[in-house]
């Protein structure tokens, strides 16, 4: 960029985006002009009376706008006239002259409105850059945004397009699936990650999406290195700008633990069922929420109400304090305790 370049692109944007007040615009309008009449007289004198004006006053509508620019073509054209004035002609001006004048005067009144046309294409075209640059800045910041939210759930976050391929994976989803570079499988079917009663799941999911439909399922498949895991597995359609599914949300949550936990649980009470000794299960409280069927015939409760009993019920009135004094705060504090009821009934307390 030349130095003129930038001194007038400096102009510009002090003139242009950032008009002045009237008076000043006015007011720069009537000076400039008479500086060219200055310039022209002392110069061309009466040879070439309007050369000058025109390309002041195109430079004039350009940085001021076109109310100054009507006002310098008049003053124009006034001051051109002045320097061809004769003493000696009834209208001061020879036929010729005023033919000239006229044609300057509606010349230049074109040019003005051509630059003023000129000058709002400028203006629009400097209010969608500033437009445009403040959207990448959103865009950027949202992207930004996006990405640290992504980048720090614990879910494998994919996005599919409509034949089921891989064409996203989260940096969560990533490491959760055990995968260094996306890469390595991108553009892979996503139902191929899954085997038997899953691979089906999993296609009619991607189906069920390409028609704008969601779905979920629990299913089991092995992580990129082969390690099994449990998932939960939503997926839904993501809209493209008619409405129309475009692609494809896909996301999976490692419930491997959880799936464990209640593996566990499940096998606690199957033993607990089908155990002939008392097993039953109390808050931290004191509150009972669980007894078994050997329990409840242990101490006569068949077919009760087991939710208003306390653990207290089930020990001798000089023994109540004991527990609610130590085995229970034990409970709290270890995750165990355990207290002999004189009655005979062992009642864990854990």
């Amino acid at each position: 960029m030349t130095a003129s370049t930038a001194l007038l692109n400096r102009l510009r944007d002090r003139t242009v985006a950032r008009p002045r007040p009237k008076p000043i615009r006015y007011g720069a309008a009537v000076l400039a002009v008479s500086v060219v009449a200055l310039v022209q007289a002392a110069m061309l004198g009466s040879s070439a009376p309007w050369f000058l004006y025109t390309p002041a006053v195109v430079l004039l509508t350009l940085f001021l706008g076109r109310g100054p620019g009507i006002l310098a073509t008049i003053l124009s054209a006034i001051g051109a006239g002045l320097v061809v004035m004769r003493a000696d002609e009834p209208l001061l001006l020879t036929p010729v002259h005023w033919g000239a004048s006229v044609i300057f005067v509606l010349t230049t009144l074109g040019l003005v409105t051509l630059v003023e046309a000129l000058r709002t294409a400028l203006l629009d075209a400097d209010r969608l850059r500033e437009e445009r640059e403040r959207a990448l800045v959103v865009t950027a910041e949202r992207e930004a945004f996006l990405s640290g939210v992504l980048g720090s759930s614990t879910d494998c976050i994919k996005v599919l397009d409509l034949d089921g391929k891989l064409t996203f994976m989260s940096e969560g989803g990533k490491r959760v699936m055990e995968i260094s570079d996306f890469n390595a499988v991108a553009g892979c079917p996503w139902p191929d990650f899954w085997q038997d009663a899953g691979n089906a799941e999993a296609k009619a999911a991607v189906e069920a999406a390409r028609k704008g439909e969601a779905r979920s399922f629990i299913g089991k498949a092995d992580t990129y290195r082969g390690t099994p895991k449990w998932w939960h597995v939503a997926v839904s359609p993501i809209a493209g700008p008619e409405g129309r599914p475009d692609r494809i949300l896909s996301v999976s949550r490692d419930i491997t633990e959880l799936r464990a936990s209640e593996e566990e649980r499940e096998r606690f009470v199957r033993l607990a069922e089908n155990s002939a000794d008392f097993v039953g299960m109390a808050r931290t409280d004191g509150s009972v929420f669980y007894m078994n069927d050997a329990a409840k015939r242990l101490v006569g409760l068949e077919g009760a109400d087991i939710t208003r009993l306390t653990i207290a019920d089930f020990f001798p009135p000089e023994q109540v304090e004991t527990v609610a004094r130590e085995v229970l705060p034990a409970v709290d504090r270890d995750g165990n305790g355990s207290a002999n009821s004189t009655s005979g009934i062992s009642a864990p307390a854990s």
